[in-house]
């Protein structure tokens, strides 16, 4: 018969606690050490037994796999020791510090026959359980001795020997003991240093970090001699050897401590070791002999880590390093850690997201901007190091935006620097050719083209901002109309290699281009303009140091128009301080007028010259004469002017109208709008376009290709300009193709005909069978070969003037269309501002006119928004300004409706509805009588019954019936017997 075995009492409670204290949530975990502490509270006098059998399961926990175990049962160790290894702390048994060494050794030690994870698993429950051992303070107590902490350090040292990949945990044990409290005594350290090296471990990552850490926490204790230069692994002559040995390469000392195999290390992780820290927020406090943290990051990380032949696992700990001390270095120290091989290595990973280290590259950059937004100031700092190292085209190599995006991040006095550095750049590129100079001179001017667009102006206008970009635009003028003289005291000052005549032409551009923006963006927006041209005044003046470019000799007239118009600008200028709101807006728009076109014959423009006695003429007929006819005779003169800049392919030319126009249309006469409506009129052919612009020759200078932002060319793709008006110049490509594609075929037909005939060939569908005695080239003698050369070159030449016609057709067309497009946006200007004038009805059937017989969508689209803002602006309550009589727009209503009756598009259909139901609203609030509309629509819905020549659209009525139920609340009359 079986012995029955006795049942063993299990605690289900303690069970629970053990199985949270490796709970992956930490306040679980927390909750169980705590639960656990307080069922053997010193108060409540647990027995010895207890005790240890408590003290082995925690170790036994310590090599547990499981979940977050080690973690949990190591916070419920520590405090245990505490709670009864403390004297004052232990009513009851307590545990001496020896018998716990010794379950520690115990419980991890490594049985045989496991496997690797479990040796793992022992190995890491040592190192942690040393740590909880540490961490509870027994070892320190003025009664224990000495001699308990040269064990548990004996412990630690031949694991981090035993096992490289435990080295560094070891290390970060013993680091952060010497840095928590309790304090150690002076004999600890030494024991600590003692242990250190005599096992090799010295210079290590590990000893470094260990060394250093002690030298500030305990500067009095003895270290070990001959190891570092003065006994600081920090001292200026310890650079190299402390950055071979953080890299981890063998030192030179190795072998005299059998050491190559403790200098190594186990498989490369992704976490930085603790000592890179360690040793840089040592070396950001200066003291005397101390390594420079520059000289430092230069050596172990610059040229160590980011080195060409450095492997991608230690470029990676670079970025690691990178990502930290950009967010907390200084703004005098953060250009150090942009270094040439960073930036290189930076480059080459954004490239492409194949590469290996694009992400942390990426996360690199993004750190960047992080620090920017807290300290703008850094962004001056990062653009400096680019362009220090040839990194100008970074958005290029880099396919990012990333100098765009700093320009945007960066204040005021950021700004300043950046456009001083940029200034530097192209004064002396890092280029030494000539090409590269040139390249190099360009894309930094599209930088600064960017940096004015994106930087956003502030209400008032004497401000830094206004400085910013004033010093942006001088760096343009300076290098575009002057040459620069050399100074012998100060030859840095001077461009290196001398400016291209392509450099200037970019500048000139470029130029424009910063004054398009800043006179969109400004209150005043002639300050710029203005500050340009007196700046030119002043370096025309200082002969010593600038020569103009544009030389003068000869041209009498020129030069005197230019100081007459600098005189008439500085009147304005004066004029305007002074002056009432309203005159002020007219005294700014001549002072614009007159600056950009002054700018323009300094770029060399003929026709402004001319222009400025035009301006000479307005000026005084608007603001001095009295007389109505020159006031008339001025408008007409101020409008002709305004076409001619909308003409012209250039945005600053588009917005300076614009601005113009804007604060001019109160004077503007039926005359001046005729001379626009001219304009729409226009056919959109060759003939059309030699009629407007008044040309004998269409090959002549009218070559107006519409690329509003062609003086930002080659940087549309950084600067995300597109041109203004690309929508009307992009739809006559397709529009062209469709319209020519049969005359085309017909075209080519021919040519082959031609081509067979000077050959004496057939074509192959013809006759498959060609005659050889007939196709023979054989045959030909000399003369007849030159003969035919010459049928040859007369067949192309003919077909290259066919070819060359099309070109001009498909470009007066362009023109035609872009030119309308832009008298267009001027009308919806007028409109706006004097939709209450009667000459603003003239332009109505025009508009209509132009809808039906225009090829071009754009076109179209925007004279249809014109009619349609017109009627949404004009309500039932406003009433003209001017002696209205009704009966013009009663006689409007009814060619409106005409005009409605003929074939169109829907957008045209749809235009003629609101055409008709603005002048319903102005005929009836301007005394009409409502009967008279309802009349005329009937006649017109007769028509539409009756006649098969008329086109109008149903919607022609739903329109009006629709319009009448909105109106039919405003216009009812009470009924005075319902009341």
């Amino acid at each position: 018969m079986k012995r029955r075995r006795e049942p063993v009492s299990v605690d289900a409670q303690v069970v629970e606690i053990y199985e949270d204290l490796a709970n992956e949530n930490e306040e679980i975990r927390l909750k169980a050490a705590h639960a656990l502490l307080s069922r053997v509270s010193p108060e409540k006098s647990p027995s010895l037994e207890e005790l240890q059998k408590i003290l082995k399961r925690l170790f036994r926990g310590l090599s547990s796999s499981r979940k977050a175990a080690r973690l949990g049962f190591s916070v419920a160790l520590t405090e245990f020791l505490r709670q009864h290894c403390t004297p004052g702390k232990i009513h009851g048994p307590a545990l001496e510090a020896p018998a716990i060494i010794s379950v520690l050794e115990d419980q991890t030690r490594v049985p045989g026959g496991i496997s690797g994870q479990e040796e793992r698993d022992h190995y890491l429950g040592r190192l942690f359980g040393a740590e909880a051992i540490i961490k509870s303070g027994i070892l320190f107590l003025p009664e224990s001795p000495v001699v308990l902490w040269e064990r548990v350090l004996g412990l630690i040292f031949e694991l981090a020997k035993k096992k490289s990949w435990l080295r560094e945990e070891c290390g970060w044990v013993l680091c952060a003991a010497l840095k928590s409290p309790p304090i150690m005594e002076p004999e600890y350290v030494e024991v600590l240093f003692e242990k250190l090296h005599s096992s090799g471990l010295t210079k290590t990552p590990e000893g470094i970090g260990l060394w250093i850490t002690a030298q500030h926490t305990y500067p009095d204790v003895t270290y070990p001699k001959h190891v570092w230069h003065h006994g600081n692994p920090l001292h200026r002559k310890e650079k190299a050897s402390l950055a071979r040995i953080l890299k981890e390469t063998s030192t030179s000392h190795d072998s005299e401590v059998t050491a190559k195999k403790t200098s190594e290390r186990g498989t490369w992780t992704s976490r930085l070791h603790f000592s890179w820290d360690v040793v840089f927020e040592a070396l950001l406090q200066e003291v005397p002999n101390q390594l420079a943290f520059s000289d430092m990051w230069t050596e172990a990380v610059d040229s160590g880590l980011f080195a060409t032949a450095s492997s991608n696992e230690r470029k990676y700990w670079g970025f690691l390093l990178f990502q930290k001390y950009v967010q907390i270095l200084p703004i005098a120290s953060s250009r150090i850690i942009l270094g040439p091989n960073f930036l290189r290595c930076m480059v080459n990973q954004l490239a492409s997201a194949e590469r290996y280290l694009h992400r942390i590259a990426e996360k690199s950059l993004r750190a960047i901007h992080l620090r920017i937004d807290q300290d703008p100031q850094v962004a001056a700092v990062f653009i400096e190091r680019l362009i220090a190292n040839s990194y100008a085209n970074f958005d290029h190599l880099t396919k990012t935006k990333t100098i765009e995006k700093l320009l945007n991040q960066a204040n005021v006095q950021a700004l300043q620097d950046i456009i001083a550095i940029f200034g530097q750049a192209i004064l002396r590129p890092e280029a030494q050719d000539d090409k590269g100079a040139s390249a190099t001179r360009q894309l930094v001017s599209d930088y600064l083209v960017s940096l004015v667009r994106s930087t956003l102006s502030p209400v008032l206008e004497l401000t830094e901002y206004h400085r910013c970009m004033s010093a942006a635009t001088t760096i343009f003028l300076k290098y575009a109309y002057f040459e620069v003289i050399p100074d012998v005291n100060d030859p840095v000052k001077s461009p290196e290699p001398p400016m291209s005549i392509g450099s200037r032409e970019v500048f000139k551009s470029r130029l424009t281009s910063c004054l398009s923006h800043l006179m969109v963006k400004s209150e005043n927006p002639a300050y710029h303009p203005y500050e340009v041209l007196k700046t030119i005044r002043l370096y025309e003046t200082q002969t010593e140091r600038y020569t103009p470019l544009m030389s003068l000799d000869g041209e009498s007239d020129v030069a005197e128009t230019i100081k007459k118009g600098w005189k008439a600008i500085t009147k304005l200028h004066k004029d305007e301080q002074s002056a009432d709101p309203a005159r002020t807006e007219f005294l700014r728009a001549f002072k614009l007028l007159y600056t950009l076109t002054i700018l323009q014959i300094y770029n060399g423009d003929a026709d402004a010259v001319s222009i400025v006695g035009e301006l000479q003429t307005c000026y005084k007929a608007l603001f001095v004469s009295k007389s109505q006819v020159d006031h008339g005779k001025a408008a007409e003169t101020l409008v002709e002017i305004i076409l001619s800049l909308v003409s012209k392919p250039s945005l600053l030319f588009k917005r300076l109208a614009q601005q113009v126009f804007s604060v001019c249309t109160s004077v503007v006469n039926a005359n001046g709008l005729q001379s626009m409506i001219i304009v729409l009129e226009t056919k959109e052919t060759v003939s059309g376009q030699q009629e407007i612009f008044e040309q004998d020759d269409a090959d002549g200078d009218s070559d107006i290709v519409m690329s509003d932002v062609r003086e930002v060319n080659g940087s549309t793709s950084d600067t995300g300009e597109s041109p203004d008006v690309s929508d009307a110049g992009s739809s006559v490509d397709g529009r062209l193709q469709d319209d020519n594609s049969d005359a085309t075929d017909d075209e080519l037909a021919e040519f082959d005909a031609k081509l067979a005939q000077a050959l004496g060939t057939r074509r192959l569908d013809e006759d498959l069978v060609a005659n050889e005695e007939e196709s023979s080239d054989e045959d030909m003698d000399d003369e007849q070969m030159e003969a035919l050369d010459e049928q040859l070159e007369t067949v192309f030449r003919e077909r290259k003037k066919l070819t060359s016609k099309k070109n001009e057709k498909k470009e007066a067309k362009e023109t035609i269309i872009v030119f309308k497009s832009r008298v267009l946006e001027l009308l919806e200007i007028y409109i706006k501002q004097q939709y209450l004038n009667e000459q603003a009805l003239t332009i109505i059937l025009p508009i209509l006119s132009l809808i039906r017989r225009t090829s071009n969508k754009q076109i179209s689209e925007k004279a249809c928004n014109l009619i349609r803002d017109y009627s949404k602006l004009y309500k039932l309550k406003d009433r003209l300004t001017n002696l209205f009589l009704p009966e013009k727009a009663k006689l409007l209503l009814e060619d409106v409706h005409k005009a409605a009756m003929e074939e169109g598009s829907n957008a045209y259909a749809n235009a003629c509805s609101q055409a008709s139901l603005l002048l319903t609203k102005i005929y009836i609030t301007n005394g009409g009588d409502l009967s008279d509309v309802l009349s005329q629509y009937a006649v017109t819905q007769l028509a539409f019954m009756t006649e098969s020549d008329c086109h109008i659209r149903t919607s022609f009525f739903s329109d009006w019936l629709n319009w009448c139920t909105s109106a039919r609340k405003a216009l009812a009359v009470p009924n005075e017997s319902s009341e």
